[in-house]
């Protein structure tokens, strides 16, 4: 990923990752927490380009539920067909096995995310994430014809993923998405985001997703470095400092108007699918009215 692919006008992905593990409706009431509601908002956000949803699990009380994947990845399956790309994301806490468990439910996702480095989350807690542990995962969602999203928050997990490319563990180029500003991860700078981009596999598909107030500038950076933006309230509630975001869709809107501005357009779920190194399929792209 370089300032080149952006000169060159080469596609971006818009990615959309609308509610996660570590917030919940106690900071911003608008947070979708069921599955129709996340579906709802996924379907919003492609109306405005986004072909990926990096979805987590909630449970009926609105509390991460990894187990509860499923039923989010088969809303969003229900009502945007095959103009989204789904990604399944667990918390931590949650093993590789647990994992493998989950997705083997169906309906299986295009995408999973694998941490390959240790997490810390909490006060006391932490999650430790063995080469083994992440060796085994990355093999089994190959298997399943899944592809690992590795994701990357600092120096360290660069190591890893140049060590299972050349053990010959993934295919090539890899898909990464690197993130910035959470708490067990790499700080959010412009300084960190050139740094890592720059040191990512010269071939790599790399998304990005940054916390908080950085997720706006963060994401431009990286989307004029030649990255994929990941933008939503997983990561981000407020759309100003007194201002909470209330629907998922503004924030993809904010990076598809970017896009529209610049030298990058924004890519069919078909070139997404392509960006990301999955099979295509004969299907006509984006039914979804903008």
């Amino acid at each position: 990923m370089t300032y080149d692919d952006y000169i060159r006008g080469h596609e971006t992905i818009l990615g959309v990752a609308p509610t996660g593990y570590r917030y919940s409706t106690d900071v911003n009431d608008s947070l979708p927490v069921t599955p129709e509601d996340v579906a709802e908002q996924v379907y919003e956000s492609a109306s405005f380009g986004a072909t990926l949803a990096h979805l987590h699990g909630r449970g009926a009380d609105g509390d991460p539920a990894p187990s509860r994947l499923p039923a989010f990845g088969s809303a969003v399956r229900d009502l945007c067909q095959d103009d989204v790309l789904v990604e399944y994301a667990v918390e931590p806490a949650c093993s590789a096995g647990d994992f493998l468990t989950i997705i083997d439910e169906g309906p299986a996702p295009d995408l999973a995310s694998v941490r390959v480095g240790p997490a810390q989350y909490g006060y006391r807690d932490g999650s430790e994430t063995s080469r083994r542990d992440v060796d085994r995962l990355v093999e089994e969602l190959v298997k399943r014809d899944i592809r690992p999203n590795l994701l990357v928050t600092n120096g360290r997990d660069l190591q890893e993923v140049f060590r299972l490319l050349e053990q010959s563990a993934l295919d090539d180029p890899p898909v990464l998405t690197l993130l910035f500003g959470a708490g067990d991860g790499t700080v959010a700078t412009p300084m960190t985001v050139v740094s890592l981009l720059d040191a990512a596999p010269e071939r790599a598909t790399c998304l990005v997703r940054a916390t908080g107030p950085n997720q706006y500038p963060l994401t431009a950076m990286a989307f004029f470095l030649g990255a994929h933006p990941v933008v939503g309230m997983e990561d981000n509630l407020f759309v100003a400092p007194e201002t909470p975001v209330e629907r998922n869709a503004q924030l993809v809107r904010q990076a598809a108007e970017r896009a529209r501005y610049s030298l990058r357009d924004v890519a069919t779920p078909s070139a997404a699918r392509r960006l990301l190194g999955l099979s295509s399929l004969e299907t006509e792209d984006n039914d979804i009215e903008v």
